[in-house]
């Protein structure tokens, strides 16, 4: 998850970053990031795998 990116930035460490010097208490929300970062890369795996089969479908519609 650390090193998910989104738009060229690393978003954890772009959040911790953007927040540096300050104290962290929004603990709750970063977990959610996190959390939302996983579930993402989970979908994305996915996708990934059926992908393939549904482009060979697509071009052999054309």
């Amino acid at each position: 998850m650390w090193n998910y990116y989104i738009g060229g930035y690393q978003v954890l460490h772009k959040y911790l970053k953007d927040r540096k010097g300050r104290r962290m208490d929004d603990a709750r929300h970063y977990i959610l990031i996190a959390t939302s970062i996983n579930k993402t890369i989970g979908v994305q795996k996915e996708i990934d795998s059926i992908y393939p089969d549904i482009e060979k479908k697509l071009i052999e519609f054309e």
